[in-house]
C-alpha cells in the first residue's frame, strides 16, 4: 500500500492553492486518480514522485517512508524506482526510438524490452527520432520507455488525452495486459469516466484539492449524472439493456440510451443516471 497522509501548498502571484490529502493507493494494481481540471491530481502525482515537497506529514510505500516531516526523512527520487509518463512524452529529440529506450537503464531485460515493443508494436518505429512520430506513436513510446525501466511504481500523467479514441482504447489495453504481467503498481490521473470504468481497480476521487472519495469503479456510476459513457450492447430486454463497459457489465433503462437505433453487439452512448445497476 502507498499511503498518503500530508498537506501541501502552492503560491503564485494569482493565488494559492492547497492539497490536504489523506488516501492510500493499491500495490500491483491499476490505481486512477479522478476528477475535473483543476482538483489536484497532477500536484499529488508530482508530491508522491518526489519532484514537489510536501508540506507536513507522511508519504509511505512498502513500510518506507518516502516523506516523513515530523522526523525530517526524504527517499531520493532514484530510491523510490519511479517511472513517470508526462503529457508532453519527454523523450530525447537526438536519439533515435531504440536509443531512447536504451537510455534509461544501464542494463536492460532484454525479454522484458522484446515484450514491451511488440507489446506496443513500436517496432518499425526503432529507428525514427521522435519529431518523425505522431502523437499516438510518441505515447506509445514514451509508455515504452517507462516499463522497461521496470519500475516498482508507474505515474501516467493524462497520458492518453491527445489521442484519437481508437488508439486511446488500444493504449488502454495494452496498459492493463502488461500491468496483469508485470504486476507493477500503476497511478493514472484522467478526468475520463469511460477510461476509469475500464482500467482502474482502484479509484481516489479528488476535488479543490481534496480526496472525497476512493475505491472501486463502481463508487462513480451513481455520481456522476452529467457524464455519458460508451458500452457495447450484450442483450436487450423489454425496457433495460446488458451494455458492457470497459470490463464491467451494467444494466441501463433504454431511456438513459442516447442512440435511437441499437443492436446487440453496438457500441452505444449511455447518460449516466442514478440508477444504473
Amino acid at each position: 500500500m502507498i499511503k498518503c497522509e500530508f498537506s501541501k501548498t502552492y503560491t503564485s502571484d494569482k493565488r494559492a492553492f492547497t492539497l490536504n490529502i489523506q488516501t492510500s493507493f493499491k500495490q500491483k494494481a491499476i490505481n486512477v486518480i479522478f476528477g475535473p481540471s483543476g482538483a489536484g491530481k497532477t500536484s499529488l502525482l508530482r508530491l508522491i514522485s518526489g519532484l514537489d515537497q510536501i508540506d507536513e506529514g507522511i508519504v509511505k510505500a512498502n513500510h518506507i517512508y518516502w516523506e516523513n516531516t515530523s522526523k525530517k526523512k526524504r527517499t531520493s527520487i532514484a530510491q523510490r524506482n519511479i517511472a513517470y509518463v508526462f503529457q508532453d512524452y519527454g523523450l530525447f529529440p537526438n536519439m533515435t526510438v531504440l536509443n531512447n529506450l536504451k537510455f534509461v537503464k544501464k542494463k536492460l531485460n532484454q525479454e522484458l524490452l522484446n515484450d514491451v515493443i511488440a507489446t506496443l508494436e513500436i517496432k518499425h518505429l526503432l529507428m525514427t527520432k521522435p519529431n518523425e512520430l505522431s502523437g499516438g506513436q510518441k505515447q506509445r513510446v514514451a509508455l515504452a520507455r517507462a516499463l522497461v525501466q521496470q519500475p516498482d511504481l508507474l505515474l501516467l500523467d493524462e497520458p492518453l488525452t491527445a489521442i484519437d479514441e481508437v488508439l486511446r482504447h488500444k493504449l488502454q489495453s495494452y496498459l492493463i495486459t502488461l500491468q496483469k504481467k508485470y504486476q507493477f503498481t500503476v497511478i493514472m490521473v484522467t478526468h475520463s469516466l469511460q477510461e476509469v470504468l475500464k482500467i482502474a481497480h482502484h479509484v481516489c476521487v479528488m476535488n479543490h484539492g481534496e480526496v472525497i472519495d476512493q475505491g472501486t469503479t463502481a463508487i462513480l456510476l451513481s455520481k456522476n449524472p452529467d457524464n455519458t459513457l460508451k458500452g457495447t450492447v450484450l442483450h436487450i430486454n423489454q425496457t433495460t439493456v446488458t451494455v458492457l463497459v470497459g470490463v464491467q457489465q451494467i444494466l441501463v433503462n433504454k431511456s438513459q440510451i442516447l442512440d435511437t437505433d441499437y443492436t446487440q453487439g453496438q457500441i452505444i452512448r449511455i447518460l449516466i443516471q442514478n440508477n444504473l445497476t
